[in-house]
C-alpha cells in the first residue's frame, strides 16, 4: 500500500478557509474532491518482498510478510525542493491554468 499523510494541522484555523466554509484544499491536477489521490511505487521490491506479499495475500497497510516504516520515521524523510516555484500561501490560480473541478 502507498500511504500518504498530510498534517493539515496549520489549517485548523477556520479564519483561513473559504468564506461558505468550503474546505479549501486542491489538489495540482485540479481535483477538489480528494478522490484523486494517487502515488506509484517508485522504488521497487526488494528481493522477493513482492512475491512474498502476493503469496500472503496482503493488502491495505498491514502485512506479516513486509516490513513497514512507522509514521515517526518516514517524517524523518525531508527531500529538497526540486521545482523551485512558490508553494507557499495561498494561488488565485493552479499551475499550468488547470481547471479545479468539485
Amino acid at each position: 500500500m502507498y500511504e500518504v499523510m498530510w498534517d493539515t494541522r496549520p489549517y485548523n484555523d477556520l479564519k483561513l478557509w473559504r468564506d461558505d466554509g468550503s474546505q479549501p484544499f486542491v489538489y495540482a491536477m485540479g481535483d477538489a474532491t480528494g478522490h484523486g489521490q494517487h502515488g506509484d511505487y517508485m522504488f521497487g521490491w526488494k528481493g522477493d518482498s513482492l512475491q512474498r506479499a502476493l503469496n500472503a495475500r496482503c493488502s491495505g497497510d498491514k502485512c506479516k510478510e513486509l516490513l513497514t516504516q512507522s509514521a515517526e520515521d518516514s517524517e524523518k524523510c525531508i527531500i529538497p525542493q526540486t521545482m523551485k516555484e512558490d508553494v507557499d500561501g495561498w494561488l488565485t490560480k493552479l499551475p499550468g491554468d488547470v481547471g479545479v473541478s468539485h
